[in-house]
C-alpha cells in the first residue's frame, strides 16, 4: 500500500511540475545555450517580430519569433525550428494556426517564479482564454532565464497545416506572453498576428522592392503640341504672310 502511495505522489509530481523534463512527448537537448539574433531574416529564416524589427540581442524590448522550415514531404509535412525571445515574468509563447484547418498550436517558454525563475516548456491549444494541455511531439527544446529574458529554441517535427495526405504550409504566428504562478497559467495575451504566412519561404512576410523608376523622357501621345513643333508653325505662318506682301 506504502509503495502504491509513492508511485502515486511521483506521478502527480511529474504531472504538476512544469520544470519536469523528458515528459513523453517533450525531448530536451544536452546542449542548453541559446543564440538569438536576426542574422539571417527574411534570407535563411522567418521572422515575426514587435515592435518591428527589434533585435532579441539587443537590451531593448523585443518579443521576437524566427522558423526555418525543412523541405515539405507529403504527408509529413516540415520539421520547423524555432527561435522564441522576450520578457516576461511568467511567460513567452509562440501559436500557430493552421489556415486550412483553424487549429491551434501553442508552444510556451517560460519561468517558475516558485522555484528560482527556472525554465520550463509547455504545448498547450488555446480556446479564447482557455489553454488545454497538449501533447504535440517537441524535440531538441534548449532554454535560458535571466532575470525577466526568457530565450528559448525547440524543433516541432512533422508539422502540417492540413489534415489530407498533401502537405500545407501555410500558418499565421501569434506572439504573446503571460502570467505564472507556479502550478496555473494566466491569459494568453496577444501582441502581434502576423496573419497567414508561408513557412517555407523566409521572406514571406518582408514586402516587395518597387521597380526603380526610370529617368528616361517617354514620348508624348497626348496629342499636345510640343514647343518646338509650335515655334515651327510660326515660323511656316511668318513665311507665307511676308510671301503675300
Amino acid at each position: 500500500m506504502e509503495g502504491g502511495l509513492i508511485v502515486l505522489a511521483a506521478a502527480l509530481l511529474l504531472f504538476l511540475s512544469p520544470e519536469v523534463q523528458g515528459t513523453a512527448h517533450l525531448s530536451f537537448a544536452n546542449d542548453r545555450q541559446v543564440n538569438i539574433t536576426r542574422d539571417g531574416c527574411g534570407v535563411s529564416k522567418l521572422c515575426v517580430d514587435t515592435p518591428n524589427n527589434c533585435d532579441p540581442s539587443g537590451s531593448s524590448p523585443c518579443l521576437f519569433v524566427s522558423a526555418v522550415s525543412s523541405v515539405p514531404v507529403a504527408p509529413n509535412g516540415v520539421n520547423l525550428s524555432v527561435e522564441l525571445s522576450g520578457e516576461s515574468p511568467g511567460y513567452i509563447a509562440v501559436e500557430l494556426i493552421s489556415k486550412a484547418t483553424e487549429s491551434s498550436m501553442l508552444f510556451i517558454c517560460g519561468q517558475n517564479s516558485s522555484n528560482d525563475g527556472s525554465f520550463f516548456f509547455r504545448t498547450m491549444q488555446r480556446n479564447d482564454t482557455t489553454l488545454t494541455p497538449t501533447e504535440t511531439i517537441v524535440k531538441e527544446i534548449r532554454g535560458t532565464v535571466n532575470g525577466s529574458m526568457i530565450k528559448c529554441e525547440f524543433i516541432v517535427p512533422n508539422l502540417n497545416a492540413s489534415n489530407t495526405r498533401s502537405t500545407a504550409t501555410t500558418f499565421s504566428l501569434l506572439l504573446g506572453k503571460g502570467s505564472f504562478d507556479g502550478s496555473a497559467f494566466g491569459v494568453f495575451f496577444i501582441f502581434l498576428n502576423s496573419g497567414p504566412l508561408d513557412i517555407t519561404q523566409p521572406n514571406s512576410n518582408v514586402p516587395p522592392t518597387a521597380a526603380p523608376i526610370s529617368n528616361t523622357t517617354m514620348p508624348n501621345n497626348s496629342g499636345a503640341l510640343q514647343p518646338h513643333a509650335v515655334l515651327l508653325l510660326l515660323s511656316v505662318l511668318t513665311l507665307s504672310v511676308l510671301l503675300r506682301v
